[in-house]
């Protein structure tokens, strides 16, 4: 296998590395030789095929939530933080410097002389403008509950109020959601979607919907540093696993972003493909709609749960590529407790539901699943339900219809996952409902989120782990939803195209540094 490339081969650092490493897929070695990048301020070159499984529902980073379509919005638009790939901690972007003025009041500078790609000049007052014109989006009002309010200082100057002390502003700040527009477009009621314009490497040159879409590199971006090296980017839609495989061994494509599982070994067997596989933060799960009748009960979520056995999804549906987990949080996170656990046991499955007088028919529910690995997996959680009498239904349906399904709440159970680096984002957006803010499991339970509460609004790092963990009890005892695996973060791509930004975290993707040695 060549090895002209470099790479981050660990995840959040030693701790997350150190726990996930005994029971994952050990990453690839470390690379025997690296390439050097082109000189800051050279002109980009040659094209770059990824094959992605979904197609994006937009192309404006604050209208979705859709993790595979992360990376794209970092192609064309830029916030005022970003996760650094290897350390996963915020570092600045638009942002040159902050500081803390009090507990609730954080000042930003920015660097001068950014440029959107339509020439207009970025400052400040397109920050605050697009501070309060993104809120009007569901995907995006999630991560400004850590900012109340903005104030402009000068053409380069504001500043955050949080209200009271958030220990997620940050992280939230590094979110696609707080992508920085142009004030002049906002105002005039742009439609971003037909027309992105944003600070990015790349602008969209081209979207044939259901096929591709073709991106180029933006003329003088505005650091050089970070310019683009690849003139082209296109991202190829193909929804089914194979095909993108055969579409990469003809030379159709160049990158698989959604590496079907089974094709792993197969792919690790060429010379000429990299394989980069990572332990990730990232939980799949089911989703479970309190609202529904048949989730409306604990002890009925509790015996559903009680039936599906982890350990056999993982080895059956995904290839082993995985950690099978029943905790409710990844227990990567301080804060995260495997306390109020439920066992696998289908005896006392069925032995629960009759003590308190359920009928398993009664609890008949359909999940959405979007991916085929989440099918399998569903199958298999299928044939366990049917065991203690609960008829499950599968429905396959395009991503974007199961994230608005999961954020509306037009649904009884879903196959999901969260991509998150910290533990706040699980606790806030799945277990937490408080100030009109709904959670993909429409859970109402205001014990719980009073904990959360405190637990957001506490600094102090082993303060806040321990008010989690309380909360993280509860959430197992109350069986909010169907933990499945942690994910591992699988890409495979031609051995002479460098990488040099990726992660665990599967939407940390810089393609912008990527770039050909031949």
């Amino acid at each position: 296998m060549k090895m002209k490339r470099f790479f981050s081969l660990i995840l959040a650092g030693a701790l997350l590395l150190g726990i996930l490493s005994a029971c994952s897929p050990a990453p690839p070695p470390p690379p025997t030789g690296t390439a050097e990048p082109p000189q800051p301020g050279a002109a980009p070159t040659g094209s770059l095929v990824v094959a992605v499984a979904a197609e994006p529902p937009t192309t404006v980073p604050a209208r979705h939530s859709q993790t595979a379509a992360i990376p794209l919005s970092f192609l064309t638009h830029e916030r005022l933080v970003e996760q650094h790939y290897y350390t996963l901690e915020p570092i600045g972007q638009l942002a040159r410097e902050w500081r803390a003025l009090s507990d609730v009041l954080f000042e930003f500078t920015l660097h001068e002389g950014i440029t959107f790609n339509n020439g207009d000049e970025l400052t400040a007052y397109d920050v605050v403008s697009s501070f309060y014109w993104v809120r009007q989006y569901p995907a995006s009002a999630m991560v400004h509950m850590s900012a109340q309010s903005i104030e402009l200082v000068d053409r380069y100057t504001f500043r955050l109020y949080t209200g009271v002390p958030e220990a997620s502003l940050m992280f939230d700040l590094t979110s696609h959601g707080n992508s920085i527009f142009p004030r002049n477009l906002t105002d005039a009621g742009h439609d971003f979607h037909a027309d992105p314009v944003g600070s990015g490497a790349y602008t969209l040159a081209e979207w044939r919907s259901g096929d591709f879409l073709r991106f180029e590199a933006a003329a003088n971006h505005w650091n050089a540093e970070r310019a683009p090296r690849i003139q082209e980017i296109n991202w190829r839609i193909i929804p089914e696993g194979s095909s993108r495989v055969i579409a990469y061994e003809v030379g159709e494509v160049d990158f698989i972003l959604d590496v079907p599982l089974s094709d792993v070994p197969r792919l690790q067997a060429d010379p000429n493909t990299y394989v980069f596989m990572q332990p990730s933060p990232v939980m799949n799960f089911w989703n479970l709609n309190h609202n529904a009748p048949q989730f409306q009960n604990r002890y009925a979520r509790k015996a559903i749960f009680m039936a599906i056995d982890q350990e056999e999804l993982v080895e059956g549906a995904y290839d082993g590529i995985g950690v099978p987990t029943r905790a409710s949080l990844p227990m990567v996170f301080a804060g995260a407790s495997y306390e109020g656990v439920v066992p696998f046991d289908p005896a006392g499955a069925k032995a629960l539901l009759a003590e308190h007088n359920i009928d398993p028919a009664s609890l008949a529910f359909e999940v959405l699943v979007r991916f085929e690995a989440d099918r399998r997996a569903s199958e298999i959680m299928q044939a366990r339900l049917s065991d203690i009498g609960i008829p499950l239904t599968i429905t396959m349906v395009e991503s974007a219809f199961l994230v608005d399904a999961t954020a509306n709440g037009t649904f009884e159970a879903a196959h999901n996952n969260w991509n998150a680096a910290w533990i706040i984002s699980y606790m806030r957006n799945q277990f937490f409902h408080t100030n009109g803010f709904v959670n993909r499991n429409q859970l109402r339970n205001p014990e719980i989120s009073e904990i959360i509460a405190q637990g957001m609004a506490t600094v102090d790092s082993d303060a806040r782990a321990a008010i989690f963990e309380e909360a993280s009890r509860m959430i197992n005892e109350y069986v909010v939803w169907v933990p499945i695996k942690m994910q591992t973060t699988v890409r495979a791509f031609n051995s002479n195209l460098v990488v040099p930004e990726m992660s665990g975290m599967t939407t940390i993707l810089n393609l912008h540094s990527a770039f050909w040695t031949e």
